[in-house]
């Protein structure tokens, strides 16, 4: 297991992955306009501001309404079809598969995107929190600077005494050795001694 500063770090970098992931889905899969006009259109409004407030269809994204060529269309609400792109050998419209790679993909329903937003804010309070816990249990968290330095100071005491705890183990393991060797040799002695 890692220490709680390595956990700390992993966390806030899964936070920050997160957050794009979630500015990412945000802004790719949302069914209103931006609310800045596009630079190329210095007096034109938002698309969102265009459109009626009685239309039944969801409101299309901005930028497939400023590539249609109807902007009656797009005022009521319903986008014109797009132009016609020259398609791959073999991929007939009635495929399926072939969708122009320009275009943003297709908006969520609002109840799918509201249940994905929840998702995506739970998601990010439960990182939130796990941050706080690693925060809350650092050592030193809640004690001045003066107890942590005589905390310091104690354990540096502790350690000296252990540091001589085991220069004394270890010589007594250097005489056990010595014994042991000096049993050894006897033995080996006895054993092959009488056959000198």
């Amino acid at each position: 297991m890692a220490d709680i500063l390595t956990q700390l770090q992993t966390c806030l970098d899964q936070l920050a992955t997160q957050f794009y992931a979630t500015l990412g889905y945000l802004s790719t899969y949302h069914d209103n306009s931006p609310a800045v006009p596009p630079p190329s259109v210095p007096d034109a409004a938002p698309a969102l501001a265009k459109i009626t407030k009685n239309a039944t269809s969801p409101p299309i994204p901005a930028s497939i309404a400023a590539r249609t060529d109807g902007t009656a269309d797009a005022v009521a609400g319903h986008a014109s079809p797009p132009p016609a792109v020259p398609q791959q050998p073999g991929a007939g419209p009635g495929d399926g598969n072939f969708e122009d790679p320009n275009l943003p993909p297709q908006p969520d329903s609002p109840r799918t995107f509201a249940s994905r937003q929840r998702e995506l804010a739970r998601d990010l309070i439960i990182k939130e929190q796990q941050i706080e816990y690693l925060i809350s249990v650092l050592p030193g968290i809640g004690t001045s600077e003066a107890e942590q330095e005589k905390r310091i100071r104690e354990l540096e005491v502790q350690l000296r005494d252990v540091e001589k705890e085991r220069e004394t183990k270890a010589q007594e393991l250097r005489g056990l050795r010595k014994r042991l060797d000096g049993v050894l040799a006897a033995v080996s002695v006895g054993i092959h001694g009488d056959r000198e």
